[in-house]
């Protein structure tokens, strides 16, 4: 079995990432860099022997599914609820709690690469830790400070766990049609009614709920305005119940031991999270959180799924010879572990920006100089505009990827594959849950697109095009930066060709968003190579591979948008008579 905290992990974690420099804009000053560091370390050494332990329980329980408690809750299996208490033991749930609050305040990279190796042992039980990084996050963001002392250290010990509660059964992406109903009480806390589906972790202690305010209820419906973010405790403070009940529990084609619940709300007390009606917003946070913690969730059921086909293929022989060895098979390994290392690669890169963009916060927060605010605060917008086309991106490409390399693993083990005496089946049934939760992948292509018209796309590509030139001079790298630089040309002009008609643009969102990101994972599998040239043929080999579907791609944009729309209505009319 291949390390969990492998080497792709360590490339960030000791030489890509400047942590000198992102905790001096955290902190204002670094004390102990190389024992800060060391931290983190330990945190994903001790996470990676935990989540190899796990492994093995995992998949012989996938199938056990999670039960309704009698106090009207939901919990998961004994195997899931075993392996949480000893993340919970070795302080490892909710990393990115900050130390006032008892947390580690490890970095959303360190906590990422954390979550990946859980989902890699077992995707139910990521599923469930990784709701609790978001959940903590926008308590801390949006909660007083009575509220953050009251239920960020029990996060940070595991004593409590949450998650957010959006769908309903008239609204899912569009969150304007939720009817779940706020009223203010006398004391000003809020009296929360009505109906939730498809709540991940649904028995979960603190729920964050979206709902209506019940003031401007009717003049507000079907818009995301007069939503308030709610922390709604299962429990009162003197331990009565507080009107949350799981009705039922979905069945499920995968990650059967994270409990999916309907959740029904009657006559339960909350805390408002935030400013009253700017719920949408926050629970924004905690849906970009939540969309690159499923995309990390996604590349370690890839990883999964990779090294078990590869062992497979290593030990099964026909005509003689392993089947590793046959130039099909083996061209299909090297095309997953490579799609691997571009979700990571681009998932990765987006998460150090993130982190960096916190950090800058709290330096202006700190400072007290026009000129350096000034600076600090132009670039936290510009890093803004990409993190906001980035995190769509990541989503969308770790999940397809999960989805096809998956299937492809079962592929490789033949017919074994399609039993329930090998795992890949289980693996595949899990990832494709990926597209659809916290928002379809087209969902995730036609946000992308909204940033793009926002003038995300310059700024993306402006960075991409000052890394890729600086390589002018680095005979190695540089032919293969002209290949990327080539495609970023191509992108461009198929831009106007989409914006000239936005349903065209709808249309083709996908294309476009699979050309961009394949841009900027190559680039970045190009930093990755500056630092570790044994990487060069990780980065060849998917630029060299994907700048050719970037082109088709292209082409079918410009050679095919004239009555596009019109000749799908009739083929499917047709189709269908």
């Amino acid at each position: 079995m291949s390390e969990y905290l492998n080497a792709g992990m360590r490339l960030y974690l000791d030489r890509l990432i400047n942590w000198e420099e992102w905790l001096s804009l955290r902190d204002g000053h670094v004390d102990d860099l190389e024992a800060e560091v060391g931290s983190y370390r330990t945190i994903l050494e001790t996470t990676a022997a935990l989540a190899q332990s796990f492994e093995a329980a995992g998949r012989q329980q996938w199938a056990v599914e999670a039960t309704l408690t009698p106090d009207g809750g939901a919990e998961p299996p004994p195997h899931i609820r075993e392996a949480y208490a000893k993340l919970a033991e070795n302080g490892l749930v909710s990393l990115t709690v900050p130390t006032e609050y008892d947390g580690a305040a490890a970095p959303m990279l360190i906590n990422a690469i954390y979550m990946e190796m859980i989902s890699r042992a077992d995707t139910s039980l990521m599923t469930v830790v990784g709701l609790q990084t978001g959940a903590a996050g926008d308590i801390e963001r949006y909660g007083s400070e009575e509220i953050k002392r009251a239920y960020l250290p029990r996060f940070a010990s595991g004593e409590v766990q949450g998650c957010m509660d959006l769908t309903e059964p008239q609204a899912g992406s569009d969150l304007g049609q939720i009817q779940t109903r706020a009223t203010e009480l006398p004391d000003g806390q809020l009296q929360v009614d009505g109906q939730k589906i498809f709540i991940t972790n649904g028995g979960a202690e603190v729920h964050l709920v979206l709902a209506r305010d019940a003031e401007n209820f009717d003049e507000s419906k079907g818009t995301t305005n007069g939503l308030s973010l709610i922390l709604v405790p299962r429990h009162l403070p003197d331990g009565s119940a507080n009107g949350v009940r799981v009705a039922r529990l979905e069945r499920k084609l995968g990650i059967h031991g994270s409990p999916t619940c309907e959740v029904v709300f009657e006559g339960a007390v909350g805390t408002r999270l935030g400013e009253k009606g700017q719920g949408f917003r926050a629970m924004l946070d905690l849906m970009n959180a939540a969309r690159l913690g499923v995309a990390g969730q996604a590349l370690g059921l890839s990883e999964a799924a990779f090294h078990d086909a590869y062992e497979y293929a290593q030990q099964r022989e026909q005509f003689g010879k392993p089947i590793a060895q046959q130039p099909l098979v083996m061209s299909m390994l090297a095309k997953m572990g490579g799609n691997i290392e571009a979700v990571r690669a681009l998932l990765y890169r987006t998460i150090e920006l993130s982190d960096l963009n916190t950090a800058r916060e709290r330096a202006l927060a700190r400072s007290t100089h026009e000129a350096e605010r000034e600076e600090l605060q132009a670039a936290i917008e510009r890093e803004n505009t990409r993190i906001r086309l980035l995190t769509p991106l990541c989503k969308y490409f770790s999940t397809e990827v999960s989805n096809d390399l998956t299937r492809d693993a079962m592929q490789i083990f033949g017919g074994v594959g399609y039993t329930m005496d090998s795992d890949v089946a289980k693996l595949h049934a899990d990832s494709l849950i990926m597209t659809v939760y916290e928002g379809t992948s087209e969902i995730q292509a036609s946000f992308a697109l909204r940033e793009m018209g926002k003038g995300a796309l310059g700024v993306v590509f402006g960075e991409a095009r000052s890394e890729l030139t600086s390589l002018a001079g680095d005979a190695d790298r540089w032919p293969i930066a002209q290949l990327v630089l080539a495609s970023i040309e191509r992108v461009e002009k198929s831009v106007k060709i989409l914006f000239e008609d936005i349903e065209y643009a709808l249309l083709r969102s996908k294309f476009m968003a699979e050309m961009v990101i394949d841009i900027l994972a190559g680039t970045e599998l190009l930093r990755q190579a500056g630092v570790d040239p044994a990487r060069l043929p990780i980065a060849e080999s998917y630029i060299r591979r994907r700048m050719l579907v970037g082109e088709s791609l292209a082409r079918r944009i410009e050679e095919n948008h004239e009555g596009r729309l019109e000749r799908d209505a009739r083929v499917i009319e047709l189709a269908n008579g």
